[in-house]
């Protein structure tokens, strides 16, 4: 037996949960639009009206490289998540890898703020449980969009769910700190695709399916992709609006 089939076995209760949500997918990615549209546009004034002016203030009063830094360290704790997402996929390179990325950027790199890590060589493989659900073969089912949480879809809801579980970040404390921190770092992007898009919903909803599509696949990550300084390398008069509440999970971007 393969070690991806043994990782699959044991986690059967699971995978049935899973099969039971997802297997009926509808012809349409987006078959709930118009409700999907209104929590869209709910999620958008709560990060008009809270996230935004809180990260705004939040960029104004911190150095760019202390939230790139404070970035890379709720980065770091969440390695429980890649690495059981790894393993879960018989990715045992990319587990091992994730592992030894954690204790060089726990000790040298004082707690992830610095990524001495990338430097030794050692990739980081950015894995989920929604991704790992999918190369188990469970279906995304139709597009959803979460309350704050922001776009996704079955398969991912539920992967979120054991994301949260093992993310240390649930029960410090720090998950609100990260959420503004890593919004402020990507208040420019975000800013350029309102400008640029047509339809933002469209444009949001196109990309998340897109990319979860690519991620399942490792169409994106045939190799493990080291985390880029220069990728952080923004001008700060434009950290002003933005809007991120996806999986921040992002390719360090994290």
């Amino acid at each position: 037996m393969s070690s991806r089939a043994a990782a699959a076995c044991l986690l059967l209760p699971i995978l049935a949960l899973l099969g039971a949500c997802c297997g009926a997918s509808p012809g349409k990615p987006d078959p709930y639009q118009r409700a999907n549209r209104a929590i869209f546009s709910f999620n958008d004034k709560v990060d008009a009206y809270a996230l935004e002016p809180v990260s705004k203030g939040w960029a104004f009063i911190t150095p760019k490289a202390f939230r790139v830094g404070l970035d890379k360290v709720f980065k770091n704790l969440k390695f429980p998540v890649r690495f059981v997402s790894n393993l879960g996929q018989g990715e045992v390179r990319g587990g091992g890898s994730e592992l030894a990325r954690f204790v060089v950027n726990s000790t040298i790199g004082l707690l992830g703020f610095f990524d001495p890590a990338s430097r030794m060589g050692l990739g980081q493989y950015d894995e989920d449980f929604g991704q790992m659900f999918g190369r188990w073969g469970i279906r995304a089912g139709p597009y959803w969009v979460i309350p704050i949480v922001g776009p996704s879809n079955p398969r991912d809801g539920w992967g979120y769910l054991f994301n949260t579980a093992l993310n240390p970040l649930t029960y410090v404390g720090g998950g609100i700190v990260a959420i503004i921190n890593g919004r402020a770092i990507l208040a420019p992007q975000v800013d350029l695709a309102r400008e640029a898009s047509l339809d933002y919903y469209v444009f949001v909803r196109d990309a998340y399916l897109q990319r979860r599509a690519a991620l399942v696949s490792n169409e994106a990550w045939d190799e493990a992709q080291p985390v880029a300084d220069d990728l952080y390398d923004l001008p700060d008069d434009l950290y002003e609006v933005e809007d991120d509440l996806d999986d921040m999970e992002r390719n360090h971007v994290p």
